[in-house]
């Protein structure tokens, strides 16, 4: 009955790594500030931030000449989807 939800979080889920992938692109190839790069920026920042601090602590520093934290998050959110689905598996 309600088997839409699954498909409709991994859509949302889905959605959000892309954004989070676009972002890290424009960060390397140092696109100009504009109104969408700021939109983009106020959207995936929030989950950025505390990854960053994470990423920073443990990387060495030679490897902080790039911002690594997207690549983290986007393992992260992919290994939480991964689970996510195992429990909507088994409820739904």
């Amino acid at each position: 009955m309600f088997s839409f939800i699954p498909n409709a979080i991994n859509a949302i889920i889905d959605i959000y790594k892309l954004l989070v992938l676009v972002h890290f692109i424009l960060t390397l190839v140092k696109v100009p500030e504009n109104k969408w790069t700021t939109l983009l920026t106020s959207i995936v920042e929030p989950a950025l931030a505390p990854v960053r601090v994470l990423v920073n602590k443990y990387l060495p520093k030679n490897w902080q000449v790039i911002d690594w934290s997207p690549v983290a998050l986007l393992i992260g959110i992919s290994v939480a989807q991964w689970v996510l689905n195992l429990i909507l598996g088994i409820i739904f």
